[in-house]
């Protein structure tokens, strides 16, 4: 897993070595902002399993992929970088739960996550940047921490057990800290654009934990755990209000920036103030009210 990040994070930076026009369309700050919200069904991934964690027994095809699935729900906010670049915020709430029957034990358990992703248009780097283009595919990556707070039961007398897999006769519900850890989130998805500024989105996600108490059942020599999130939501695109000083376009006041411009302009007005401008323009004013009071009724 460790390799195919590298050479994903390999893959993304070597679009920014070998493509120059890259850096020359980026977004400026106040555009091309987005909120998502989302919701969808976990999967444990772990010790406290009789998953064998190969591709068959997690496909649709396997009684493993439908076991055990809890809800999740999150938002994202999305700051898009350039046509292939989008920088991602995570807040993320999952209910998790996993049972190994072989061994009797089951553990329930819920996870705050918080990361910041990097996500790559794949659409726009293979086929090309098409802004009428309906739908996108596109890969995340990135780091973040998890809150998680989990307990281990047996599966026959539902009694809360100790992580060793002893009865724990002086637990009491709610007593225990959550435990913080670093998580790295990767996965697919797919958007769909129905309306100009609104877009339906489907992801599978793997959110890798790096510990081994995530299911509160440690086994020595697993040094990461992780679960699964199918999700599915909403995302609406918009542009910071220009009052907040964000704008990209500010408003033209008629004066220019350029010196030589600047110079000219002050010669002009020096020269064309001469006394037959000055005749004229008071004529021009003195017709104007003589001109009012004929129309005044």
């Amino acid at each position: 897993m460790t390799r195919v990040l590298f050479t994903y994070l390999l893959f993304v930076l070597s679009l920014f070595v070998t493509n120059n026009s890259i850096a020359q369309q980026s977004y400026p700050f106040g555009q091309e902002w987005a909120i998502n919200g989302y919701v969808g069904t976990t999967k444990f991934y772990g010790d406290c399993s009789d998953n064998t964690n190969s591709i068959f027994s997690n496909s649709p095809f396997s009684k493993y992929f439908y076991q055990d699935r809890k809800f999740g729900a999150g938002i994202y906010i999305d700051k898009k970088i350039n046509s292939f670049i989008t920088l991602r915020g995570t807040l993320l709430y999952a209910s998790l739960k996993s049972t190994k029957e072989s061994e009797k034990i089951f553990f329930v358990g819920d996870t705050y996550e918080y990361s910041l992703s990097l996500v790559i248009d794949f659409t726009n780097i293979f086929f090309g940047i098409d802004k009428y283009r309906p739908w996108n595919i596109y890969g995340f990556v990135g780091i973040g921490f998890t809150e998680t707070l989990s307990d281990l039961y047996d599966l026959n007398t539902g009694a809360h057990l100790l992580p060793s897999g002893d009865i724990d006769s002086s637990f009491v519900g709610g007593a225990k800290k959550r435990v913080t850890e670093t998580t790295m989130p990767l996965g697919i998805g797919v958007n769909y654009k129905v309306k100009r500024n609104t877009k339906v989105f489907f992801e599978f996600t793997r959110h890798i934990v790096h510990t081994n108490k995530l299911d509160a059942y440690p086994v020595e020599g697993t040094n990461f755990e992780s679960f699964g999130l199918i999700n599915i939501g909403i995302s609406y695109d918009f542009n910071l209000p220009s009052h907040w000083g964000f704008s990209s376009n500010p408003r033209y006041n008629g004066k220019s920036t350029d010196a030589s411009i600047k110079a000219f302009n002050k010669k002009k007005r020096v020269v064309m103030n001469t006394k037959a401008k000055k005749r004229a323009m008071k004529k021009r004013k003195n017709y104007g009210r003589a001109r009012g009071k004929k129309h005044r009724w």
